[in-house]
This record gives structure tokens, C-alpha cells and sequence, in this order.
């Protein structure tokens, strides 16, 4: 009997040092997963020429010498259908294809326009038949592209802003 006691004191202190064990917690080196995610990276031609973009929206903006700028307005509820839908596609091998995909603007228009494209540092030039058009690459990821195309007239200053999605 007097044994039964300590017997109990051991099976409890077993139990109690058992429950304040800590759990050990894996550390990664920050240096290894920055190494990680740069490797996983890609370079902006590559995120570009990832797969093809469709329209989200696009504003307009306008300023007039001498004038207030007008706000920003969102013109892509105003675009046709057949605008909307289209699908732009930027190879790899610096080809560019403008697609009309499932609604076109005109029966006898071609599906397809292709041209060529450059992305330098933070400016993309799209060339296509009779038309170079220079955008200023505001944002590129994997899943947004943002362009601005600024033009200037007798009018004033036009800035369209496009954004893509995949």
C-alpha cells in the first residue's frame, strides 16, 4: 500500500512532463525562400506571352490646354460586343494576334490580325497592319495587365487605360 503513492507521484509527473513538451517549430531561412520565389519568377516577356488577355476595362480621360482634366470615364460597357470579347495574344516568338473569338464586328472581317510586339523596360509597342501603337506597362502579372496609350492633338491630351485579365 505504501507503495501505491509513489507509483501514482511517477504516473503523474510522467503525465505532466509529457503535456509541457513544445512543439518544434520548422524555421525557413528567409535568404532560401526569397532563392525560391526568384526561381519561380518570371521575366516580363514571359508573363506577357503566358497565354491570351481579354479586355476588363478601359477608361478615357481627357484634358484640354487650359482646362481642368474631366475625370475618368469606364468606355468598355460602350464597346460593342464583338469589341469586348476579342482576345489578344502575345507570343513568345514577339508575334502578336488580335482575335475576334466568338462575336465579330463584321462578317467579312478576318478573324485574325497579327502583327508584332517589344516590351522594353516599361514600354510595349504592338505593331499591326498600317498601325504602331507605344503603351506605357503600368502594371504585368500573371493575371493583370495594365496599359496606358496617351495621345496628344490639337484638342488636348487623350489617356485610354486598358486592363487585361486572363
Amino acid at each position: 500500500m505504501k507503495k501505491l503513492p509513489v507509483f501514482l507521484s511517477l504516473l503523474a509527473s510522467t503525465l505532466v512532463f509529457a503535456s509541457c513538451e513544445k512543439e518544434i517549430e520548422e524555421i525557413k531561412d528567409p535568404a532560401q525562400e526569397v532563392a525560391a520565389a526568384a526561381a519561380n519568377a518570371q521575366s516580363k516577356p514571359e508573363l506577357l506571352a503566358a497565354g491570351p488577355w481579354h479586355l476588363a476595362s478601359l477608361t478615357l480621360a481627357s484634358a484640354t490646354p487650359g482646362a481642368t482634366a474631366t475625370p475618368a470615364v469606364d468606355i468598355l460597357p460602350r464597346m460593342k460586343a464583338a469589341q469586348r470579347d476579342n482576345q489578344h495574344t502575345f507570343k513568345a516568338d514577339g508575334s502578336y494576334v488580335l482575335d475576334e473569338a466568338a462575336e465579330k464586328a463584321y462578317a467579312e472581317a478576318p478573324q485574325q490580325l497579327t502583327g508584332s510586339w517589344k516590351l522594353t523596360g516599361d514600354s510595349l509597342t504592338v505593331t499591326q497592319p498600317n498601325v504602331t501603337r507605344h503603351f506605357f506597362v503600368e502594371e504585368l502579372s500573371t493575371t493583370t495587365l495594365r496599359v496606358k496609350l496617351t495621345q496628344a492633338g490639337e484638342q488636348g491630351t487623350t489617356t485610354y487605360t486598358s486592363v487585361f485579365s486572363r
